[in-house]
């Protein structure tokens, strides 16, 4: 019996963490009869696009309504279970991060039409979920849905833009992720996060039109952008860059050269063989992040220069030494 009422208590809980919660937050208003600004923390229990409603007490039961027009701004105080779920979010755990974001979102949707609400800030981390773990299907779906009326940051606004590109990428639609990735990188400056994603993309658009010199400079461009930061799209475009340089005939070419009398140092092949050694000694020192150089790379590390065996010279027949013993013999 004891256990039964365990349990029912456990699902009464997990249950009440869904239900909607009042957005706790300090309003500025202009006070009626004296007409000059005031401030109240507030907690909101509704809004619509005329007016909001709150509880000056956060266990209170009476509710006040008041006209939009007449406050000056809302400031949000920052929820427990949203800075729980940031808190995963920083530390990568991007699954169980989501999920709490989605409950946020849940919980605060009856502001979301609110300007810097946490509803409408949790859903656009849960879209951020899904980039940074390449779900691109429920990014789709999650952006169809996405109210991003209230977002008032940069960041996030241009971030919204960018997600263009990796819907491009769903759904392989090349020769239009190279127009667009082209367009956005004309149209501004973007910042270090923004650019390596957009270069990234492109990169992905070019190989998939066969432009494999092409596709590396815009790996390259997102493996530099953002390197300490966008670790995630970092690795992707050096890994990236390693599968170019694999398939290429010309790399194919200076790897049988290696070390014969017929190599060339200046040739294209070489060039690019020494980008992948350089490439993979930094995923080993760095770049990684403690994760193994993945075996179909290894290869890579043997041919460093430091590496290469010596090679004979063919010997030039003017100084080629005579095998007639009889005039060896006269000299």
């Amino acid at each position: 019996m004891k256990r039964l009422f365990l349990t029912a208590l456990l699902l009464a809980l997990s249950l009440g963490k869904l239900s909607a919660a009042d957005a706790y937050a300090v309003m500025v208003y202009t006070e009626k009869t004296s007409g000059k600004d005031d401030i109240m923390k507030i907690w909101i229990t509704a809004a619509s696009p005329t007016a909001i409603e709150f509880k000056t007490v956060a266990q209170g039961l009476n509710r006040t309504r008041m006209m939009r027009s007449t406050i000056k701004s809302i400031y949000f105080f920052e929820p427990p279970i949203f800075k729980e779920a940031t808190e995963l979010f920083e530390s990568r755990d991007y699954k169980a991060a989501r999920e709490k974001l989605a409950l946020c979102k849940d919980a605060f949707k009856s502001v979301d039409g609110l300007p810097g609400n946490y509803a409408t800030l949790a859903g656009f981390y849960e879209l951020e979920c899904c980039r940074k773990t390449f779900d691109l299907e429920s990014l789709k779906s999650l952006l169809d849905a996405y109210q991003f009326g209230p977002l008032s940051r940069e960041f996030h606004r241009n971030q919204l833009e960018v997600y263009q590109v990796w819907d491009a990428v769903r759904t392989k639609s090349w020769a239009r992720l190279d127009s667009l990735a082209s367009k956005l990188l004309e149209e501004k400056k973007w910042i270090p996060e923004h650019l390596a994603q957009i270069k990234y993309c492109h990169g992905l658009a070019l190989e998939g039109l066969d432009r494999k010199s092409d596709a590396l400079i815009a790996f390259n461009g997102a493996f530099t952008a953002d390197y300490t930061a966008s670790e995630v799209i970092t690795k992707k475009a050096a890994m990236s860059c390693l599968r170019i340089i694999k398939a290429d005939e010309e790399v194919k070419l200076a790897i049988n050269l290696w070390g014969t009398e017929d190599e060339d140092p200046n040739s294209t092949g070489y060039f690019l063989l020494q980008e992948g050694v350089a490439l993979s000694d930094l995923w080993k020192k760095a770049l990684g992040g403690g994760e193994s150089l993945p075996a179909e790379y290894s290869f890579f590390l043997k041919y460093r220069e430091a590496n290469k065996p010596k090679t004979k010279k063919k010997a030039d027949p003017k100084e080629a030494p005579s095998t007639d013993k009889k005039a060896d013999a006269a000299k």
